[in-house]
């Protein structure tokens, strides 16, 4: 008789826990915020993911196919970034390809390679001591019209890009384009960091690398992606990442971020429609 008391006892502590559990996530994904209701990150502020979510629901068409796919993500996404080496701090879009595949855009670039080192090396002559270490061209989506305007071919180049986040998809929080230029006194190492998202394919392009000493790309602290001229190197951004320039020679190369390839189109324009920089 005792023995079933505290069956029963037990079993009315775990339904309570249960009942309490899913109040709390209840609150919290009404809220807006991330999927796990004890987040101290995310718990009362206007996250990325929030803000996604409140679009969706806002425009009320959570049963949208497309939607649907990423309002699911949304609410896995830390459970998604456990189980995998792409961890994005923003969004996770289950079902793609790991590995980073050719773009039709690398031959372009290639092709293009002279006349952009040419306006590189221009630009440098006429700006005499460039101090800047990343000169954007986009930012989080948003054109600044100023440094675009001072590189004319590569800004015509960038257009004929056809997977480019940043052109094709205005304000999409996805979309950056900029040149990284590393000098003899840089620290020579960048603090590793995860993109926003594992939806995109991040690109560097060597444009004045030294060709003795390159710089690259550390992917996981383990494998090396070297940065060369004439040369492009893809990754997926959500891996763990950092820039080295162990000999501190002075590097150029151009960054542009662009869709995975497993992504329809139909899914590429929503997402740039979910991710709005300027909502």
């Amino acid at each position: 008789m005792l023995g079933d008391q505290v069956w029963f006892f037990r079993f009315i502590i775990v339904i309570s826990v249960i009942c309490v559990y899913r109040t709390l996530l209840n609150y919290v994904l009404s809220s807006n915020n991330c999927a796990n209701p004890f987040c101290s990150k995310c718990l009362n502020s206007n996250s990325v993911r929030g803000r996604a979510i409140s679009k969706i629901k806002n425009d009320g068409e959570e049963e949208n196919s497309l939607n649907s796919i990423i309002h699911n993500n949304l609410f896995q996404h830390d459970r998604l970034c456990q189980k995998s080496d792409e961890k994005p701090t923003v969004y996770f879009h289950r079902g793609l390809g790991s590995n980073a595949a050719k773009l039709a855009d690398q031959q372009v670039l290639i092709d293009h390679y002279d006349e952009l080192r040419q306006e590189i090396v221009k630009f440098f002559q006429d700006n005499g001591e460039v101090q800047w270490h990343r000169f954007y061209l986009y930012k989080s989506g948003e054109e600044n019209k100023g440094n675009c305007e001072k590189l004319p071919k590569l800004f015509e180049i960038l257009h004929s890009l056809p997977n480019a986040i940043c052109i094709n998809n205005n304000y999409c929080l996805f979309g950056n384009c900029f040149l990284t230029r590393l000098v003899t006194n840089n620290s020579g190492e960048e603090k590793s960091q995860n993109g926003f998202t594992n939806c995109s394919i991040r690109m560097h392009f060597g444009l004045m690398c030294d060709d003795q000493s390159s710089a690259y790309v550390l992917i996981n602290k383990r494998r090396r992606l070297p940065i060369e001229n004439k040369v492009t190197t893809l990754y997926n951004g959500a891996l763990e990442h950092s820039i080295q320039n162990p000999n501190s020679k002075q590097q150029v190369f151009l960054t542009i971020d662009f869709w995975h390839p497993d992504l329809s189109p139909d899914m590429r324009k929503q997402l740039a429609y979910i991710f709005r920089a300027d909502v």
